[in-house]
C-alpha cells in the first residue's frame, strides 16, 4: 500500500489512550496508545479480549490524520502500537505504526509474533524516497500454554530485530520455561550478535513472579555467558489498576 492510499483508508481503532508503559523495555515510561481492532490469534490468557474483532460494537473506524490528532493531543512523543494485532498482513491497520512513525512519533509496535515484521521492501513500497522512518518491536514467542505456539514466525522476523527491540515470553507453566529456554537456545546467536532483549512475563494467577526469579538466577551464568540480556517483566499496571480497568 503506497502512503497516499493509505491516508483516505479508515483504520479500526478499538481505544486511543494516554498512560504508563506497563512492560518491557518501556516500562514506568509515560506512553500514548493505539489501539487497533482485530486479532488473527486466540491466546489462552488474553487479556485484551475486547479487541478480537476487526468491527463491530466499540470500534470506531478512523482516517489516519484523525488518529495522528488525536495522539498529537496527549503530547506524548513515545507511541504504542497494539491489538489486537497491528502488523495482520493484508489489512490497511498493518501500515499505521509506519505512518504515526513518518510523522515524527518514537513508535514501539507490539505484536504477537504470528505475522511479518517490515521488509525493506516494505518500506520503500509505503515511504516516500525522502522519508525516514523507524519503529521498534515487541514481538510475542508463543508457548504451548497459550495454545498459539504453532504460529510462531520467530526464524523468520529475528533477523530483523536488534538492540532497541525485545522478545517476550509470557510463561505460566513450567512447560512455558523449558520451550522457552529451548527457543533462547536455539537463537541464542543471533539474539546475542542483534543484542535483542529477552523478557519472562509470568501469566497472572498461574505462576508466581518469585518462581521466575529463581528460574532467571540460576540461569544467569548461562545467558552471561552467552551474550544474552535477559530480564524478568512485570505488568506493573495490573499492579497499579485493577485487571478489568480499560484506558490505563
Amino acid at each position: 500500500m503506497k502512503t497516499e492510499e493509505f491516508r483516505e483508508t479508515k483504520i479500526p481503532v478499538v481505544e486511543i489512550f494516554n498512560s504508563i508503559s506497563g512492560e518491557g523495555i518501556s516500562a514506568g515510561e509515560v506512553v500514548t496508545f493505539v489501539r487497533v481492532a482485530g486479532c488473527n490469534l486466540r491466546c489462552s490468557y488474553c487479556d485484551t479480549q475486547y479487541s478480537y474483532e476487526r468491527s463491530g460494537a466499540g470500534v470506531s473506524w478512523m482516517l489516519p490524520e484523525k488518529i495522528v490528532e488525536q495522539v498529537t493531543e496527549f503530547g506524548s512523543q513515545q507511541v504504542i502500537c497494539t491489538g489486537g494485532e497491528p502488523l495482520e498482513v493484508d489489512y490497511p491497520k498493518r501500515y499505521l505504526p509506519l505512518y504515526l512513525a513518518v510523522k515524527g512519533f518514537a513508535v514501539r509496535i507490539e505484536t504477537n509474533g504470528s505475522c511479518p515484521l517490515y521488509d525493506n521492501q516494505e518500506f520503500r513500497s509505503f515511504l516516500t524516497d525522502s522519508t525516514l522512518a523507524q519503529v521498534d518491536y515487541t514481538v510475542d514467542v508463543k508457548c504451548p500454554s497459550s495454545g498459539m505456539v504453532e504460529h510462531d514466525r520467530l526464524g523468520e522476523n529475528l533477523q530483523k530485530l536488534d538492540s532497541k527491540d525485545e522478545l517476550k515470553f509470557v510463561v505460566g507453566s513450567q512447560e512455558d520455561i523449558e520451550y522457552a529456554e529451548e527457543v533462547i537456545s536455539n537463537y541464542r546467536e543471533v539474539l546475542a550478535s542483534n543484542g535483542v532483549i529477552i523478557n519472562f512475563s509470568p501469566v497472572t494467577g498461574e505462576i508466581e513472579p518469585a518462581y521466575l526469579v529463581d528460574f532467571l538466577t540460576t540461569k544467569e551464568e548461562y545467558f552471561n555467558n552467552s551474550g544474552l540480556k535477559v530480564r524478568l517483566s512485570l505488568q506493573i499496571h495490573k499492579i497499579i489498576w485493577s485487571e478489568e480497568t480499560r484506558g490505563v
